[in-house]
């Protein structure tokens, strides 16, 4: 068996030691205001961010980095969910993203990454990835905090992330406008700091929320999600590492075919990029168990079948090609600079 295959396995195995705690809210018969949603229903464009601040530590000016946070003006459609989001959940309020400047001084462009699900913060990838990109890639980097992940866990969260992706669906659904709200927000602060140029790169659930981005308007310049698609549905059915899930949506009476069918009507899976192919770099693995590489396939042709970058390996093996990735991210950003 190949090792991508066998390591996404194992992990999704060893995920039911973590995901141990059944959701608590069943809010399938809340689902309505969701339901049947064009794009820009589901997403409507955000206002501009008016009360940010930006802090920096010592650490921070010797890495050349800053915290920026502001309020997220993300507005829920369920009336019952609202006392919940803006109650129990109020840190989940607090947008924060990392601003790095690795030359020490505003390149023309900035590129947003959306981290995946479950990571605690951004000190991982300031300390490993970010070095390589900022080395090799010549723009500013800018890593958004997903909702309820990071610093924007609820103290009720076991851990970051807990309440992103779960069989509570108005929590998950409203997780995900939420997170492309907070991305798309960062794009115009992003733009008004004096950007040229903003792009957005995800890797799996931060993947995901950089496509749906690229079926909005006004939205990126450019995108490069990496092993993702937006058949989040099937994610649901085929990735071990959401069992948990699906477990306690059998749990409820909510079975395969009447999951299939809330996500066929949440309509995620047939959204149509506003953003030209030419402007999207795709990054997938040919044996990803959690994100099918037949539907990512699906998906490219019917966006126009922009740039591919097919590595090696499974889903969670992506790391041992991050310099194949990135020399390819290089080949891509380089043609879409602003000239000097």
């Amino acid at each position: 068996m190949r090792y991508g295959v066998v390591t996404d396995r194992l992990v999704g195995a060893m995920s039911r030691f973590l995901h141990f705690r059944r959701a608590k809210h069943n809010t399938i018969e809340d689902l309505d205001p969701y339901l049947d949603l064009k794009p820009a229903q589901m997403f409507p464009p955000p206002g501009p961010v008016e009360d940010f601040s930006v802090g920096r530590t010592l650490i921070d000016r010797l890495a050349r980095s800053s915290t920026v946070r502001w309020t997220s003006e993300h507005r829920v459609l369920c009336p019952r969910y609202r006392f919940r989001h803006h109650g129990s959940y109020q840190r989940n309020l607090r947008n924060q993203i990392r601003w790095l400047r690795p030359c020490g001084k505003r390149r023309k462009t900035a590129l947003i990454y959306v981290h995946g699900w479950l990571e605690p913060g951004s000190w991982a990838e300031e300390t490993t990835l970010f070095r390589k990109w900022g080395r090799e890639l010549d723009t500013d980097l800018v890593h958004v905090s997903l909702p309820f992940h990071g610093p924007r866990k609820p103290p009720s969260s076991l851990f970051s992330g807990e309440f992103f992706w779960t069989a509570d669906l108005v929590r998950t659904v409203e997780a995900v406008r939420q997170a492309v709200f907070d991305v798309r927000q960062t794009v115009s602060w992003l733009r008004a700091q004096g950007y040229e140029q903003v792009g957005i790169t995800g890797i799996s659930l931060g993947g995901a929320v950089t496509m749906i981005t690229a079926c909005l308007t006004p939205g990126p310049d450019f995108v490069i999600p990496i092993v993702a698609h937006l058949q989040l549905g099937e994610a649901v059915e085929q990735a071990p590492i959401l069992g948990r899930m699906r477990r306690d949506l059998e749990r409820w009476g909510i079975g395969r075919a009447s999951r299939r069918h809330l996500f066929e009507r949440i309509g995620w899976h047939a959204y149509q990029p506003v953003l030209s192919a030419a402007n999207q770099l795709w990054i997938a693995a040919r044996d990803d168990v959690y994100i099918d590489a037949e539907l990512a396939r699906a998906q490219w042709e019917q966006w126009g079948q922009p740039s591919i970058l097919w590595i090696d390996g499974g889903h969670m093996t992506f790391p041992l090609h991050m310099g194949m990735i990135t020399n390819a991210m290089a080949s891509f950003m380089r043609l879409r600079s602003p000239l000097k």
